[in-house]
């Protein structure tokens, strides 16, 4: 943003003299270490291997889609903290460095996988499949398109099984005992009799009468809830560029655009292909030659292909491998596939990066190319938004100019580019209006470094051809509001701290009768009644906090009453008092369930542990990056 500014303030005088003393350092200086080829940043060293800058940045990116997927519209407003954004890069750079620690134990150990089960592997990839099947023709594909070649793909995926191998060793190792198993199935399936006394707040809210200035005593101890937050009174410009509307495209336009773009409208050729395949290895040429005059002698492409193709993935179908796009896969296989005329032509040996190949032709598709028709309310819809983007370009670049030229006012913006200085009212950052609840914009209007310099703020892109410039008018900061304006609000919290008061009172006095066996006097003083609970279980419809208090209980005995007083969770008191403890006697089929699920907790513990000892042990040198900016 620096330069985009020192860009759009280029036409004053004082700017084209900090421009000519940029350049004189230049060429005083020197231009080599400008253009010198940096050396690949690192971000950390683990025993010896180096974790690049860019692995990081890639993982960083991944995760940070991920999160963005999972929280939506409020991960925006975590990204606009700095703080959110390097703990995220530092937990990424963590894994990246267990990971690696991992690569490393494994390749001590020497486990390793089998070219079978990454086979096995990649067919079992939902990415790879079409109704619920293995589809070479997918694979092909995607391979093609992602630019990842079948060797990286295996070699990727082989990585990842070496380490789930080593988990899987940690897992299958570690158990649970089988008494344990059984002491939780049966404690999971205990039963809990008891009774309950609520304490109604409402019959003591009624006792509660308070004065002005027990109110006001109120107020000013408890100042800190009475707080004004920081408000801020803004002017800002609005651009607003809406989008044309396409029947505004003239048809020469879009026909011309048509024109310029045909390959675009245009369906490649498409060839449906089978072929047999043999591994760069002596004597592979003559054998796949022998294998072309079987078939020229009349033997099936298709069952050749099951018994002599080392491709095993389309050799199973025949050497099928779907439909295939004209420049997409290796250059020489490409040239020789597409050359092939007619349905059942055979070409002959053909040489590529993965080995030689015969290949045959199951059916094709000619190049076909959409008719302007077709596609002409899709051009004109195009040209309409670019249209308006681009002019939407030159007005933001405009706006970025008159209100760095100008910092101290919004209106020689506003009267060139015709817009209209809005002025806002006190508001807090979290009741800014609808079109400033941003929170880039909520960030320039709440900056002290923006008020205390009196400076127009930076453009805002708001999106939708969208964008904003604020300047901050008038800052109020964070005050107890008057008495008077609070008073209604500082009685209903008061009253509703006595009336708490008095009903914990209560409740301790029914906790200390019912101990002694004397509640029943309590109750009826109080006209209150007892509710049974008979029969509970952990999974009972009852309020959460009750059972979760009601399963902490202890047991009672002869002389002890269990009896405990509790908040429920719609912020009511209660008094419960534990009668009874079943527990059962025998076990279930869900101790055998159990039993697995602490194995699985009892293996993830001692792989995180691993990780702990790896760390401990290992040499780990962690470099200082310069994140880069993030696109909001």
């Amino acid at each position: 943003m620096f330069f985009d500014k020192l860009r759009a303030g280029a036409q004053g005088t004082v700017s084209k003299v900090i421009l000519v003393l940029i350049i004189l350092s230049f060429a005083l200086a020197g231009v080599g270490s400008y253009v010198t080829q940096p050396k690949e940043e690192v971000a950390a060293v683990v025993n010896g291997d180096d974790i690049s800058a860019q692995t990081l940045e890639n993982a960083y990116r991944n995760e940070r889609a991920r999160l963005e997927n999972q929280l939506g519209p409020q991960f925006s407003e975590l990204l606009s903290d700095p703080l959110y954004v390097e703990q995220v890069r530092r937990s990424v750079l963590e894994q990246l460095v267990e990971q690696r620690l991992v690569d490393q134990k494994v390749a001590e150990l020497g486990i390793y996988v089998s070219d079978k089960q990454v086979r096995d592997a990649i067919r079992a990839l939902p990415e790879f499949q079409a109704d619920g099947q293995f589809s070479n023709e997918r694979y092909q594909l995607l391979l093609s398109r992602s630019g990842i070649s079948a060797d990286q793909l295996r070699d990727n995926l082989r990585q990842d099984l070496s380490r789930q191998l080593l988990l899987n060793a940690l897992i299958d190792s570690s158990f649970a005992l089988e008494a344990e198993a059984g002491l939780l199935d049966k404690l999971s399936r205990q039963l809990r009799d008891a009774e309950l006394v609520r304490i109604p707040l409402n019959d003591f809210a009624k006792q509660v009468s308070l004065s002005d200035e027990q109110v006001k005593a109120y107020y000013d101890a408890n100042l800190a809830k009475f707080q004004r937050p920081e408000q801020v009174k803004i002017n800002y410009l609005l651009l607003d560029t809406h989008s044309e509307a396409a029947a505004q495209v003239d048809d020469k336009t879009i026909a011309d655009e048509y024109q310029a773009n045909i390959n675009a409208y245009r369906q490649p050729a498409e060839r449906k292909l089978a072929h047999i395949m043999l591994l760069k290895a002596d004597g592979a040429q003559e054998k796949l030659t022998a294998i072309a005059e079987r078939i020229a002698a009349g033997e099936s492409f298709a069952e050749l292909a099951k018994t002599e193709s080392e491709d095993a993935f389309s050799g199973e179908q025949g050497g099928d491998l779907g439909w295939i796009e004209e420049e997409t896969l290796d250059a020489s296989f490409d040239k020789a596939a597409f050359a092939l005329a007619e349905v059942g032509d055979v070409s002959g040996v053909v040489e590529s990066a993965d080995g030689f190949h015969l290949i045959t032709l199951l059916d094709k598709k000619d190049v076909q190319t959409k008719p302007l028709s077709e596609v002409r309310e899709a051009i004109a819809a195009r040209l309409a938004k670019e249209q308006a983007a681009s002019n939407f370009y030159e007005q933001e670049q405009r706006l970025a100019d008159l209100t760095f030229e100008f910092p101290d006012s919004l209106d020689m913006a506003a009267q060139e580019l015709n817009l209209k200085v809005v002025s806002t009212e006190f508001f807090s950052a979290a009741e800014a209006p609808a079109i400033l609840k941003d929170p880039r914009v909520i960030a320039q209007a709440f900056s002290a470094d923006l008020r205390e310099q009196g400076m127009n703020s930076e453009v805002i892109e708001l999106g939708d051809n969208k964008a904003l410039v604020l300047r901050v008018v008038e800052q109020r900061p964070a005050a107890p509001r008057e008495f008077v304006e609070v008073q209604a609000q500082a009685r209903e919290q008061a009253t509703q701290v006595n009336t708490t008061e008095l009903a914990e009172q209560a409740a301790t006095e029914l906790q200390q009768a019912w101990s002694k066996g004397e509640q029943a006097a309590w109750l009826a003083k109080h006209e209150l009644s007892v509710t049974e609970l008979n029969a509970i279980t952990r999974e009972s419809e009852q309020d959460a906090a009750l059972i979760s208090a009601l399963f902490a209980m202890p047991a009672p005995v002869k002389d002890a009453a269990s009896v405990q007083q509790l908040t429920l969770t719609d912020g009511s008191l209660a008094v419960v008092k534990l009668n009874q403890v079943t527990t059962p006697t025998d076990s279930t089929e869900l101790k055998t369930q159990i039993q697995e699920g602490q194995n699985a907790i009892q293996g993830q513990r001692e792989y995180e542990s691993l990780i702990l000892a790896l760390k401990a042990s290992a040499n780990i040198k962690y470099r200082e990056l310069t994140a880069p900016e993030d696109d909001f």
